[in-house]
């Protein structure tokens, strides 16, 4: 299980990766205010931990979520939170940005 928070443009978010593996992000500015972003991770891997950061400079448009899985792997995705937006189609695609072992 695993918690992280960040705040941007006045909004609060919560990422909890429970002890089912899974993935999910509380937006203070939706109802319902959790989102269920498991389907977006890449092969059903399971997630073991995870961090969610805005994208800096004010206004933040963005956030960044980074995932680590079961099988040691590091994937990335960035989210819109300006404007209109719905989870999870305001994601983009998670990255694999796992290091070479060596």
């Amino acid at each position: 299980m695993g918690l992280d928070s960040a705040q941007a443009n006045n909004k609060y978010f919560t990422l909890l990766v429970p002890a089912s593996g899974g993935l999910f992000v509380r937006d203070s500015s939706k109802t319902p205010t959790w989102q269920d972003l498991t389907p977006l991770i890449p092969g059903g891997e399971t997630v073991v931990a995870a961090t969610i950061v805005d994208q800096g400079e004010p206004p933040s448009n963005d956030i960044h979520i980074s995932i680590l899985t079961a099988d040691g792997d590091v994937y990335q995705t960035s989210c819109v939170i300006a404007g209109t937006y719905t989870w999870p189609t305001n994601c983009r695609p998670f990255v694999n940005n796992t290091p070479p072992v060596g």
